[in-house]
C-alpha cells in the first residue's frame, strides 16, 4: 500500500488512471474503508484530489484525497 500523499497530482494521475485500485483508509467517518474501483475521472476540487470510479458491482463511487491515511494499491 502506498499513501496518496506522497504523490503529486500528475503522478497519481499516470500511476492509476484507468486501473482497478484498491483504496484504503481508517477516517473517523468511514471507519475500515477498503474499496476497490476502476478509476475512471481524477480531478482537483478544492484542496484535495477526488477519485471518481466503478466498483465491481457497478456502483460510482468519488473518493477524496483528504481522508485520514487514505492508501492504495493497484489490483488486477
Amino acid at each position: 500500500m502506498e499513501p496518496i500523499k506522497n504523490f503529486s497530482f500528475e503522478a497519481i494521475y499516470k500511476k492509476i488512471f484507468g486501473k482497478n485500485v484498491r483504496f484504503i483508509s481508517d477516517c473517523e467517518f468511514f471507519p475500515n474503508f477498503d474499496v476497490t474501483i476502476k478509476v475512471k475521472n481524477i480531478y482537483i476540487k478544492g484542496p484535495e484530489t477526488i477519485f471518481e470510479g466503478i466498483t465491481k458491482s457497478n456502483k460510482k463511487l468519488i473518493i477524496g484525497s483528504n481522508m485520514k491515511n487514505l492508501q492504495f494499491e493497484i489490483t488486477n
